[in-house]
């Protein structure tokens, strides 16, 4: 058989589609595949593991706007050395999502219960209101984020 396949959907619709047509002689060199739909839930920085209790970050405090991180009960001073709220929840060891750092994926969207963030670089969508992408935010007051 001569022909390419190209399979996209859930994995397990990829397997199947693949077992029959390598039983119809197709050679699985000729075969591609592209899995969308649902996934395994992502949890980076959440997954199970050691915990840390959050804390302030390393070395000196910062100059900047406060950053509360309401769910973990910790204040720190925005840092110049770090470039994100993403940035300094993990110097500060405060569990969030995430899965890019460039405002694409939207799964670090968090609650922001006050104040104003920028955004460098900026997202490809905003947040809807009252959220933040912490991957790319950085403070523009004093903020309080749901974390």
């Amino acid at each position: 058989m001569n022909s390419h396949a190209y399979i996209c959907g859930p994995q397990r619709f990829m397997d199947d589609m693949r077992s029959a047509l390598v039983r119809l002689g197709l050679d699985t060199a000729r075969i591609s595949t592209e899995a969308f739909g649902p996934g395994p839930a992502l949890t980076p920085g959440i997954a199970p593991g050691p915990v840390t209790p959050p804390h302030p970050p390393a070395g000196d405090p910062g100059q900047g706007p406060d950053v509360t991180f309401s769910r973990s009960g910790l204040t720190v001073p925005w840092r110049d050395d770090v470039t994100s709220l993403l940035e300094l929840a993990e110097a500060c060891d405060v569990p969030t999502r995430w899965s890019c750092r460039t405002g694409i994926c939207h799964s670090c969207v968090t609650g922001i219960l006050a104040g104003t963030v920028s955004y460098d670089p900026a997202p490809i969508d905003l947040p809807a209101d009252g959220t933040v992408l912490v991957c790319c935010a950085e403070p523009g007051t004093d903020v309080v984020i749901d974390l």
